[in-house]
């Protein structure tokens, strides 16, 4: 049997983000940082998401299993702190801060596509599906396929999801 390995990785450098002083998403230097145009478009998607009062937060140990290759999706998850493994059949990912879980699939009303596991301890914010799904009906037409691209494009779809049509 061969052994799997870690085929792609992804992860914000927060230790650069908490060297230019981004410690908390609401302190004066983070909002003077954000409000600069020093940061790249990946740490300011980091930095809106993290400090966003519409989510909320939980916390997983190392070795906890977030979500299981084929449940349904409820939540998604946007890693703020810590590193997981996402394993889709052969393949490894090694995702860290920044990475989102689910998303994508909860968006096409499909189950989640990895298994992901802690490896150290966690930090994440919750993305409510049902809160979405009240969202998308109501968003422009032109925001939803954008996000119709995004979703086919991630999980390489043939076919527009019925939820994002």
């Amino acid at each position: 049997m061969e052994a799997k390995q870690a085929t792609a990785s992804f992860s914000v450098d927060i230790e650069h983000l908490h060297a230019m002083g981004v410690v908390d998403p609401y302190s004066p230097k983070s909002l003077e940082l954000y409000s600069s145009g020093q940061l790249s478009s990946e740490e300011r998607l980091y930095f809106t998401l993290w400090g966003s009062s519409q989510l909320s937060t939980a916390s997983f140990s190392a070795r906890q299993k977030l979500v299981t290759k084929g449940a349904e999706v409820h939540a998604a998850y946007f890693i703020v702190s810590g590193q997981m493994l996402a394993i889709e059949g052969d393949h490894i990912y090694r995702i860290g801060p920044g990475s989102v879980i689910g998303l994508a699939e909860g968006l096409a009303g499909l189950p989640y596509s990895m298994t992901v596991v802690a490896v150290s301890a966690v930090q994440v914010r919750l993305i409510a599906m049902h809160k979405v799904d009240i969202l998308l009906p109501k968003m422009p037409a032109g925001l939803r396929g954008i996000l119709r691209s995004a979703v086919m494009r991630t999980l390489v779809l043939k076919n527009t999801p019925e939820a994002l049509k």
